[in-house]
């Protein structure tokens, strides 16, 4: 076999081995999320994904959910300093927009 001939197989047998890694990965991941979905229903009676969840907790939080351990973000200094930025643009605007 000449050295072309066996990087040549080398590359498909590569190929091979990264698409049988990727499609394992795929059915993991899809197995696993068809059984959340099915056991939430059963066990909540609710449609939805209990494994990572995301959604507003009172008027100023939102909760990320990830296998039951919670993160509580508090979205007031974000929109705070999300207003001042947005002020400090309008004030700098004529740096911004070209000269005529």
């Amino acid at each position: 076999m000449n050295r072309v001939q066996r990087f040549r197989e080398l590359r498909h047998f590569r190929l091979k081995l990264i698409l049988a890694v990727s499609f394992f990965i795929l059915t993991l991941v899809v197995g696993i999320g068809a059984v959340d979905y099915s056991m939430s229903g059963l066990l909540y009676n609710k449609e939805g994904f209990g494994i990572f969840s995301c959604g507003p907790y009172g008027e100023d939080y939102y909760k990320i959910s990830f296998f039951d351990n919670s993160i509580y973000i508090n979205t007031k200094y974000i929109s705070r300093d999300y207003q001042k930025l947005v002020e400090w643009f309008r004030d700098k605007r004529e740096f911004f927009t070209p000269k005529n």
